[in-house]
């Protein structure tokens, strides 16, 4: 049966915080069981299981973009390991640092990365460089630059709870997906990836077509997203039936045709997912179940990696810096980490609508005075690297080399000559502003405890730095991680640092974060020279005048100072070494269908 729990939050003090520790560090985690003979092909489904029930609270046991393609290439297998026979069964535990506001894929940053597990995705990411491989659209093809065809795979079912009870995937599922994800309102923050859309059309029950209003080089990896799941096919009738738009917000009502199902979810405390017999990859997944625990202290997470009581983290908050990667290592050195630079890039963001950062003076002022070699150190230890508006780890030919940056205003070393100018000059541009020793620029900034590196450490880096130029951050206002992401959607907010997260294509770092009235612009730019150069680069089909038209946007958005960009971190996820994956860049769950436990 499938259950809901409601909780305190875990981390309250109290009964549930200690009891969900206790259970982990003494070993009431379950432990990988040992591996049963592998199953039979599933029967036809079993009648659907019941509608969800409440119970009372109780402890649980715990790239490079290409432009469009002719036709899909074949999707990538995921390669079985030379040094060991797969074993099916037992169970993936996953820590979560923090509950997340919701769970609505659609309507998420990110950080919802359960549905890794619960869900498919049109296309997915090649595992190797990003590129755009087959998932539940088995090919593609496009009929002329403006008319895109989907083959949608025969045969996949629904999860066999109520109400999608089993049925099959068909095109209308994929139309009402679309159609979702494009919604008008500010918490459908991918519509903008779609706009050049003109329709979604179902020709017949297993083909999609999509029309474009002009020739679009992104579209194909947009029907993925971000590498977060964000945009995994889910079932329609979930919203219709049980409890309308925000149905998708409460993880119990989860329904989608990934390898695993939801079986339970107590919030702020665990969730626990089974395998699906019906899954439409015959043979997986390998795992019997995934289990999540909600742990909101790296500390502990740390010390239950240490002890062997979870295996893998279940959301990028989850993952380390290099000084807790080298902390772990000392006393647990089999244990692997896949290092994943982050999709976005931290940056301290003013308000450019609002004073006084609706004067270009104070925004170029404050990015020529940062010090992002200090920066790197006091925020992520040293792991992570430099970054402009795009990460050059990322999208090496597509942005900045690193030594390139280091040659550019704001990037130069605050110990050469030529950073001291930086610092000379932003001085001058914050006098001229009205500003000076004895009248220094007094604002408030926002910050929030969730992912501190991202949102609170930067900027108390920055309250210091600043101080230099006439520049006084007096106070950093702590709000609660569901105020920090309902001010940036209503652009309710002055000062803080972010990285907005969106898909690994060149067009979604820029556009979706600069353009006028893009999801992600939430500080409000427009300028008219850059939203042409956007516009431009999205519709050239021919990659080296793409990536020509790309740097130019990028010398504009520079040229505008929106933001201060500082740094992407190198993100490490640990693994402990019985666990069979290969993370990469693009796929930092790897394919949770393949992956299995060696023990």
């Amino acid at each position: 049966m499938l259950t809901k729990r409601t909780g305190k939050s875990l981390w309250a003090g109290g009964l549930y915080g200690m009891t969900i520790v206790a259970l982990i560090m003494a070993g009431g985690a379950p432990a990988a069981q040992p591996a049963p003979a592998a199953p039979a092909a599933p029967a036809a489904p079993a009648a659907p299981a019941a509608a969800p029930t409440r119970a009372p609270a109780t402890a649980p046991a715990p790239s490079q973009p290409a432009a469009p393609a002719p036709t899909a290439r074949p999707a990538a297998p995921t390669p079985a390991p030379a040094t060991a026979q797969i074993k099916k069964g037992g169970v993936l535990r996953l820590v979560l640092p923090a509950e997340q506001p919701h769970w609505d894929p659609h309507r998420s940053t990110g950080s919802v990365e359960m549905w890794e597990y619960l869900g498919n995705y049109l296309v997915n990411f090649d595992p190797k460089d990003g590129s755009p491989v087959p998932e539940l659209a088995e090919s593609w093809e496009f009929k002329n630059p403006t008319t895109l065809i989907l083959h949608i795979r025969k045969g996949v079912k629904f999860h066999n709870l109520a109400p999608s009870t089993g049925r099959e995937l068909t095109a209308d599922d994929i139309l009402w997906n679309l159609n979702r994800i494009t919604r008008p309102g500010a918490q459908y923050i991918w519509k903008s990836s779609f706009e050049p859309v003109e329709s979604f059309t179902a020709p017949d029950k297993y083909t999609v077509q999509i029309k474009l209003k002009f020739p679009f080089a992104p579209i194909v990896s947009y029907l993925r997203g971000t590498t977060f799941p964000t945009q995994p096919m889910i079932a329609p009738e979930v919203e219709q039936k049980l409890g309308g738009e925000d149905a998708y917000k409460d993880l119990t009502n989860a329904r989608a045709t990934g390898p695993f199902m939801i079986k339970s979810y107590v919030p702020s405390i665990s969730a626990e997912a089974v395998r699906n017999p019906d899954y439409w990859q015959q043979g997986k997944p390998y795992l019997d179940k995934v289990q999540m625990y909600v742990v909101g202290d790296m500390s502990t997470v740390i010390a239950a990696y240490r002890a062997g009581k979870v295996d893998y983290g279940a959301t990028s908050a989850a993952a380390m810096d290099v000084v807790a990667k080298n902390d772990i290592q000392r006393t647990n050195p089999n244990m692997k980490f896949a290092e994943v630079p982050d999709p976005y890039v931290v940056a301290l963001v003013g308000h450019i609508q609002k004073k006084p950062f609706d004067d270009i003076r104070v925004r170029k002022a404050m990015f020529l005075a940062l010090d992002r070699q200090e920066m790197l150190k006091v925020d992520v230890g040293g792991g992570g690297h430099i970054s402009g508006p795009m990460s050059w780890k990322l999208f090496p030919g597509w942005t900045w080399s690193e030594q390139e940056l280091l040659k550019r205003e704001g990037f130069r070393p605050k110990n050469t000559p030529e950073g001291q100018a930086d610092i000379a000059e932003a001085q001058r541009l914050m006098r001229e502003a009205g500003y000076g020793p004895d009248k220094p620029l007094v604002v408030d900034a926002e910050g929030t405890t969730y992912i501190p590196f991202l949102n609170m450490t930067p900027t108390e880096v920055a309250k210091s730095e600043l101080q230099k130029i006439y520049f006084n951050i007096r106070t950093i206002k702590v709000v609660d991680r569901t105020q920090w992401f309902d001010q940036d959607a209503s652009g309710d907010f002055l000062l803080r640092t972010r990285g907005y997260n969106t898909p690994m294509e060149p067009d979604a770092q820029l556009y979706t974060r600069h353009h006028t009235g893009a999801g992600r612009n939430f500080q409000k730019l427009s300028d008219a020279e850059l939203d042409k150069l956007l516009e431009q680069q999205r519709q050239e089909l021919d990659q080296v005048k793409r990536k020509d038209l790309v740097m130019k946007a990028q010398e504009r958005v520079w040229n505008l100072y929106p933001q201060a960009w500082l740094l992407t971190r190198d993100a490490f996820f640990a693994q402990q070494p019985w666990v069979e994956m290969q993370p990469t860049p693009w796929r930092r769950w790897a394919d949770p269908a393949a992956t299995w436990i060696n023990r």
